[in-house]
């Protein structure tokens, strides 16, 4: 028993330590390409550094909340992963943004609450496979029904889940979005709801998920957002309630409507070796994947 508790207290140890480690290389990567940006107002690419989040996200969310009229600190991120390598880490550790991260991975979320165990009160960490029936009980964690911030990113039945929130009159001021790019830009594609969906098991070469960027302009279009841009990896969309900006802020801001994801490995994209054995990477080109899924039920929005 007695080697049991000290494995435990060790294992305990070495996850604070890993945590700690990966906190630290966060906010030094941050410093890093923070620094090197020159901010104009009208290009969003700008704005974009990188110290929680896999790319530019949280120089974005940055900006955009330095932006907006009133704040009432307060997040809520839907595929949180382990609660440093996410979008809403650099809000609630480097602008004391209290939140809520949901994370359907029962390792990555107790991961989560370790971290925040006694050092980060004002910050939920809940294990939930999120979908459109648990939804409405998950977002009574929200004190706002517009919290400065929503994300959503869990490869799958986002738009369902989101749509939900929306419909129960819910109106983050910032929403960011993952997209498809395999769906590519023009055609408001989305895949029908499940509510147990994985993406691996949906189709071997994962690349049959989530939603198209014109989906979600049409659906946060139609609930009065307002779309600024894709982040230069061409993974996340970011959208804006115009009521809570200063007026006119979004007229002159020069965004880019889409771009290839540059970041995620699939079927289409992953490299291999030729005939000769040499290594070929691919290029990406959505309109190449999509027809390796040509096969499968879509949802024209």
């Amino acid at each position: 028993m007695r080697k049991a508790w000290r494995y435990l207290w060790w294992r305990l140890g070495f996850l604070r330590l890993e945590m700690q480690v990966k906190m630290a290389s966060a906010f030094a990567r941050a410093s890093a390409t923070a620094s090197t940006r020159s901010i104009d107002p009208s290009a969003p690419h700008t704005w974009e550094f990188s110290g929680f989040s896999q790319h530019g996200e949280d120089g974005i969310l940055d900006y955009l909340c330095s932006k907006l009229l009133s704040r009432n600190l307060y997040f809520v991120e839907i595929g949180s992963a382990d609660g440093l390598e996410n979008c809403s880490a650099w809000l609630a550790f480097a602008r004391n943004y209290g939140g809520v991260m949901v994370e359907g991975s029962s390792e990555l979320s107790a991961k989560c609450q370790q971290l925040l165990g006694g050092r980060v009160w004002n910050i939920q960490a809940i294990p939930c496979m999120v979908n459109v029936e648990n939804v409405e009980a998950l977002m009574k964690t929200c004190p706002y029904e517009d919290p400065d911030v929503f994300i959503i990113d869990i490869d799958g039945m986002d738009y369902h889940v989101l749509n939900r929130v929306l419909e129960l009159n819910y109106r983050p001021k910032i929403i960011v979005v993952e997209y498809n790019s395999a769906f590519g830009p023009d055609q408001a594609l989305t895949v029908p709801y499940q509510a147990e969906f994985a993406r691996w098991n949906a189709h071997p070469t994962g690349l049959y998920y989530g939603v198209s960027i014109a989906a979600w302009s049409k659906l946060l279009g139609n609930h009065g957002y307002q779309f600024l841009t894709v982040e230069m990896s061409g993974t996340n969309g970011f959208f804006i309630d115009p009521g809570a900006f200063p007026n006119g802020f979004a007229s002159g801001i020069q965004g880019t409507a889409f771009l290839e994801n540059i970041g995620d490995l699939n079927a289409a994209t992953r490299p291999y070796r030729d005939g000769k054995g040499d290594l070929v990477v691919p290029k990406r080109n959505w309109a190449d994947q999509i027809k390796k899924i040509a096969e499968m039920p879509l949802v024209k929005v």
